[in-house]
């Protein structure tokens, strides 16, 4: 007689770590194995993993991104798609987010991935925007062009508010990060007034949620975040959210694409809403 295997879905714990490095290389992208202390402090708390009696077959992470419930990865063991593994996932960050008062998720996903797109409309999702990660050296900062005035720092959490307004940005956009262990959050001003951000994770390294109202204030931004990196020699990986000028002024100056992505988004549907 067979017996069914009990599916569930369970919160993640520093000793799920080997099952994450197990099931991440699926994502296929160009970051490398998070390690284990890095799952533990800023992965696992985030994390639901979905077993089939005592075997992962695939996790989810989410967290606060601004408004928004940032959906980052969504992983199903090969050998278990289709199957209603990354459906059980997303329903779980749903209700999560729910819970936590968020109404719109968010998250990017490779456009050559149609499973997953598919799967992503059916929760609400719709595309919004194309993104790229570009590969970029920091020799590369001298050839982007630069304006005179314009100065970059690195931000106090006082600033956040200020620039967040700013920029607009929704409330908690760049001070999310900080409760990222080792993210560090950068401004661009003119004359003490906000024209840019961006955050720097030095142990990737790469950089992301980057706002710039011109492409000619990335210089400074880069210069100012070049101190704080972690090796000078190692190439960064720098993520630009729909803005072609940017794109244009870093493939300029020596950098080359990466990855590119798609922003799906929407909002996040109630408890057993149809679809």
């Amino acid at each position: 007689m067979l017996t069914a295997v009990v599916r569930s879905v369970v919160r993640a714990s520093a000793d799920d770590y080997a099952e994450f490095a197990r099931l991440f290389p699926e994502l296929a992208v160009i970051e490398p194995t998070p390690s284990a202390e890095r799952f533990a402090e800023v992965i696992a708390p985030d994390t639901f993993f979905l077993r089939e009696g005592d075997k992962a077959v695939g996790y989810a992470w989410s967290r606060a991104r601004g408004q928004q419930l940032h959906v980052v990865h969504v992983v199903v063991d090969p050998a278990h798609r289709r199957r209603g593994v990354g459906r059980a996932l997303m329903t779980a960050i749903a209700e999560q987010g729910r819970a936590a008062g968020f109404e719109r998720w968010m998250l990017n996903v490779k456009p050559e991935n149609i499973a997953a797109r598919e799967l992503y409309e059916k929760c609400g999702m719709r595309a919004l925007f194309d993104g790229v990660s570009m590969r970029f050296r920091w020799s590369d900062v001298a050839n982007l062009g630069s304006e005179s005035g314009v100065s970059a720092r690195l931000l106090e959490p006082h600033d956040d508010a200020r620039f967040e307004s700013a920029l607009s940005l929704g409330p908690g956009d760049l001070s999310n990060f900080r409760a990222i262990v080792g993210r560090k959050i950068f401004g661009v001003e003119i004359a003490a007034s906000p024209i840019g951000a961006g955050v720097l994770d030095p142990q990737f390294p790469g950089v992301s949620s980057l706002i710039l109202s011109a492409p000619e204030h990335a210089r400074a931004l880069f210069e100012s975040m070049r101190a704080h990196a972690k090796d000078e020699h190692a190439p960064i990986f720098v993520f630009v959210e729909d803005n072609a000028p940017l794109e244009a002024a870093l493939t300029k100056a020596g950098a080359e694409p990466a990855m590119r992505v798609l922003r799906m988004g929407g909002n996040i549907p109630e408890a057993n809403a149809d679809g």
